[in-house]
């Protein structure tokens, strides 16, 4: 496996964000300005869930190579992996962030129509979200929770499964010859040694008996993750595609997509930043000690060449 590979689908993932986010802020600024019309915010729209759709068919070509690489991926912060829901944000956070953003200046709305001062107009906060769309967004998020619940629950049981068998039995029979070995003696160690052979153990490389069970097991294992990250990728998609395109108008959708990409964004460059000073002061800590540990070797030095 060539993590360069998976590092760079990444990379280009976090390119395509950037550009994203500049095209869908500089769509909002126009359309704030009534300068961009709803076939031009549309095609934004579109242009951005396909960097989505592109993003996803490049990783289920790698997962197919190794699933689990996605689940903890080095080339994020540990902060980063921390928040992942198998490979990737939760569904249903798209949802609650679409609450989040069109809820701002809902309050003061509020006021203004228990005060008489909207005549009758009901609030629909910064985004405009009419009580249509909310039952709307209401009901996709309960579908979304579900299913995401269903995949989680998926996931559960396959972890279970690869503990429970084969690896649990082969590991409790290396370990009953072990100990066996180890009260009985050398002599007993060598009637053992055929046994202990036939499970695999010291193998030079996969083999037969117990590792080649455990390679079977863990190639499953792999597949079956990689089967989930493409099922989770699609509920990722299909959520802020019915979003964006069947709910939302194309103001909305384009002011949810960029707080979005934002977060994202913005979650990577503070953790980012959190780990290379936890790291420069780490160093610091670490170079008091290291220069003294070198002026002594140095000193050392000296002292050996004078009395050559």
């Amino acid at each position: 496996m060539d993590m360069a590979r998976y590092e760079s689908c990444y990379r280009h993932w976090i390119a395509g964000q950037e550009a994203g986010l500049a095209e869908l802020e500089a769509a909002s600024a126009n359309a704030a300005a009534g300068r961009a019309t709803d076939a031009e915010l549309r095609a934004v729209v579109e242009r951005c869930m396909l960097g989505y759709q592109d993003y996803a068919t490049r990783r289920r070509a790698l997962s197919r190579e190794d699933g689990a690489a996605f689940f903890a991926p080095p080339w994020c912060t540990a902060f980063e992996n921390s928040l992942l829901w198998l490979g990737g944000c939760r569904p249903s956070l798209t949802v609650r962030l679409l609450y989040n953003i069109s809820g701002e200046g809902l309050e003061a709305q509020v006021e203004e129509m228990l005060g008489g001062l909207t005549h009758g107009v009901i609030p629909t906060g910064a985004l405009g979200i009419t009580s249509a769309q909310l039952l709307l967004i209401n009901d996709l998020h309960s579908r979304t929770v579900h299913q995401e619940n269903a995949l989680t629950d998926r996931l559960a049981t396959l972890q279970e499964d690869i503990a429970d068998r084969p690896l649990l039995p082969i590991v409790r029979q290396r370990g009953e010859l072990a100990a066996a070995a180890a009260r009985q003696g050398g002599a007993v160690r060598g009637s053992c040694g055929g046994a202990v052979r036939r499970l695999g153990v010291g193998a030079a490389g996969p083999g037969g008996g117990a590792d080649a069970a455990v390679d079977a097991a863990l190639d499953s294992y792999e597949a079956a993750l990689a089967r989930l990250l493409v099922e989770a990728d699609e509920l990722r998609m299909a959520t802020s595609r019915t979003l964006a395109t069947e709910i939302l108008t194309p103001r909305q959708a384009v002011e949810m997509l960029a707080a979005g990409k934002h977060l994202h964004l913005a979650v990577r460059e503070w953790s980012r930043r959190r780990e290379a000073g936890a790291a420069a002061a780490q160093q610091q800590l670490n170079g008091p000690s290291a220069g003294t540990a070198d002026s002594s070797t140095s000193a050392t030095v000296r002292r050996i060449g004078t009395h050559e």
